[in-house]
């Protein structure tokens, strides 16, 4: 797209860049910083993760074909600064997989008191970021074929059965969010979302493997089931709103093939709509961007704006269960509880995000 573009935008993505890290002793050049806190008890520490950054560039990158050239020169200096940052969260043998955390040496927890000093809360790779960043780099079919066989060996079954997932789907050869032997086995399907959109830019139907075809059940099951509505927690355990479920889901929805399309589209059309009626601030933000998504233009004209994005202290995109790691009965009964979560916020991922909204809702006129 050829023009200078809109001012409004222009300085949103400039005050984006202008909070990336140039490098200092908290977070290294590239990353956005972020906030991992407890949502009752008074706990709040500075996070140097590869998941906002990793999200961040992914967001931006998803409405680059509708960036004027001005608006795409900072985007670009965005990203490349960003990826600068990515082998610090690199696998710490060289492996091509990713850390939420930097790995060498690693720094779990970073900037606490007790736990970044515990070996027992150090967490192995995970897909979601390693999806990430295949995404960001536009990784090749080779590249993501050679994931996708490290994946089976980290899969449901292959070592052992999920005990925390819905009991309906224990016997799925399922993707798990980790790798690492250690690790139980989760299914969490803004997880699996992300990982099935890499995996579908590069594999028709017909070269699908058993693998990728329960992990599209489960997606699609959960979304035809209600699931993401009644049980948001246990079908994204990292992403436990109905919400962020939804905006997930929808991204994957182009490169979903049949069947698994034709079982959750009507639903996300529904839900969205629905929802989005009744939903304030960042939540109603990420609707939106989903209805102009789906076409759903009559929901796509509400306006959010962006004095409404900053001072939503209620919105998380991430968390993590502290307790979903226990595979016994008592654990997995309080593990939704809030108490036992602690959230991420970023305000820059905000922002991206409410940059993607201008842009979406600029096509519709446009």
């Amino acid at each position: 797209m050829i023009g200078s573009g809109n001012s409004a935008l222009i300085d949103l993505l400039r005050s984006l860049a202008q909070e990336q890290s140039q490098g200092d002793s908290v977070y290294p050049k590239g990353i956005f910083p972020s906030q991992r806190y407890h949502p009752f008890l008074p706990y709040e520490r500075e996070d140097d993760n590869l998941f906002f950054t990793a999200s961040i560039v992914h967001i931006l990158q998803q409405v680059d074909k509708a960036l004027t050239e001005n608006e795409k020169a900072i985007v670009d200096e965005i990203v490349e600064s960003a990826k600068t940052a990515y082998p610090l969260f690199k696998n710490k043998d060289g492996l091509d997989t990713y850390n939420f955390w930097q790995t060498v040496p690693s720094r779990h927890f970073p900037n606490g008191k007790l736990m970044h000093r515990l070996e027992h809360f150090r967490i192995p790779d995970d897909v979601d970021d390693t999806a990430l960043v295949f995404l960001t780099e536009s990784a090749t079919k080779e590249r993501v074929a050679q994931l996708r066989e490290k994946l089976k060996l980290h899969a449901n079954l292959a070592y052992k059965r999920a005990f925390n997932p819905l009991p309906k789907y224990r016997d799925l050869k399922c993707y798990s969010t980790f790798f690492g032997k250690q690790m139980y086995i989760e299914f969490d399907v803004c997880v699996l979302s992300n990982l099935m959109r890499l995996i579908l830019l590069h594999f028709n139907t017909d070269e699908l493997n058993e693998y990728d075809r329960d992990t599209l059940q489960f997606i699609s099951e959960v979304i035809k089931s209600g699931e993401h509505r009644s049980k948001p927690f246990y079908a994204a355990p990292n992403y436990p709103t109905t919400d962020l479920i939804l905006y997930h889901i929808t991204r994957l929805l182009p490169l979903l093939p049949e069947p698994y399309k034709g079982q959750v589209e009507n639903t996300l059309r529904a839900d969205i709509s629905n929802r989005s009626v009744k939903a304030k601030d960042m939540n109603r933000l990420i609707l939106e961007s989903s209805a102009i998504k789906l076409g759903l233009q009559e929901v796509g004209h509400q306006n959010v704006y962006p004095s409404e994005v900053e001072l939503d202290n209620h919105f998380y995109f991430f968390h993590a269960g502290m307790i979903t790691a226990f595979e016994n009965w008592l654990a997995q009964r309080f593990a939704a509880h809030p108490f036992f979560h602690i959230r991420y916020k970023s305000k820059a991922l905000n922002r991206a995000l409410l940059i993607e909204n201008m842009v979406l809702r600029r096509t519709l006129s446009g």
